[in-house]
């Protein structure tokens, strides 16, 4: 399954589940799921749509006399989906919500007729009421669907395939979270590799900074004699302050720990964003002091990666 990427620099969406084999992966938030059940002579189409959110905000379509299970049809959205704008839509009877035939509720009409005549058979009122005037009140047509439901019989039968189209819906997240993931884990042993190849440049990198010292501060006394031990003293500082060595531990000690969060049984979104934001700050040290023109090679190799990571995990939760 192809897999569209979009780039926002925000990994807080993250979520690791767990499949049926008892692995964990990451979910996407990018989700379609569809189902149909019978309902009475007629039956129920429940349409489901999850894209990025950054905080789950679900929100319902459906025939207004299925309103009184909004609540119980949130929570049981909110129980599968942690993040995520997710998009229910419940059709009943094939008519489509907003659009739906208007159908003549006989039965109430038949009531406000009686009750209009027992007021004039009570209280004496000049007049007669006719069609025009029962036009007159309100929800005397209603969409088709909006019938009256039996609210047992709807709730056995509109939330358990609420439940499965959630479930299929969230076998395509699986899907794509696990193309994310497997992405993602190429990407580390990229950035893993180009930290090893800064550390093999690192001793190297720092000799020829001390000699383009030693050279610099020979040219600028040009012939004055200098205290050769005090020359090397100050030597050794400058070039002790461009040595990347903790900076790269820290570097190498977050990307094991992200591997490790990352290929855990835990919910681990905001502890990777903040490895992530760690683990730039260190690179980006690392090229600051080294000023090695090979060490900036690897370092901007790594932001670019790491820029990579955030768009890939920007759609998971």
């Amino acid at each position: 399954m192809t897999v569209f990427w979009t780039f926002y620099g925000n990994i807080k969406n993250l979520r690791i589940h767990k499949n049926t084999r008892g692995s964990f992966m990451l979910c996407s938030m990018t989700g379609y799921g569809s189902g149909e059940a019978a309902l009475g002579d007629r039956r129920l189409a429940v349409e489901i749509r999850a894209v990025n959110h950054r905080f789950l905000d679900v929100s319902i379509k459906m025939p207004r006399s299925f309103l009184p299970l909004e609540t119980e049809m949130k929570k049981l959205v909110a129980g599968h989906i942690s993040r995520g704008k997710v998009e229910v839509s419940i059709q009943y009877a094939g008519a489509k919500n907003g659009a739906a035939p208007l159908v003549l509720d006989r039965d109430r009409a038949r009531h406000i007729c009686e009750l209009v005549r027992a007021l004039k058979e009570t209280v004496p009122l000049p007049g007669d009421f006719d069609f025009p005037g029962l036009l007159l009140f309100k929800d005397l047509f209603i969409a088709e669907g909006d019938e009256t439901v039996e609210p047992a019989l709807l709730r056995q039968t509109l939330l358990p395939c609420l439940e499965r189209v959630l479930a299929e819906m969230q076998d395509m997240q699986r899907i794509e979270g696990a193309a994310i993931a497997d992405d993602i884990r190429q990407r580390v042993e990229g950035i893993a590799q180009d930290l090893a190849a800064i550390e093999r440049r690192a001793p190297a990198a720092r000799d020829e900074r001390v000699r383009m010292l030693r050279e610099r501060v020979a040219g600028l006394c040009n012939g004055v004699a200098v205290d050769e031990q005090r020359m090397v003293q100050e030597i050794a500082l400058l070039a002790d302050r461009s040595d990347i060595t903790e900076e790269l531990v820290r570097a190498q000690s977050h990307l094991r720990q992200f591997q490790c969060w990352l290929n855990g049984s835990e919910p681990a979104g905001k502890k990777l964003d903040f490895l992530l934001q760690e683990l730039h700050r260190e690179v980006n040290t690392i090229g600051s002091k080294a000023a090695d023109a090979d060490i900036s090679l690897h370092v901007v190799g790594i932001k670019n990666e790491l820029e990579k990571i955030r768009e890939q995990l920007q759609n998971a939760m």
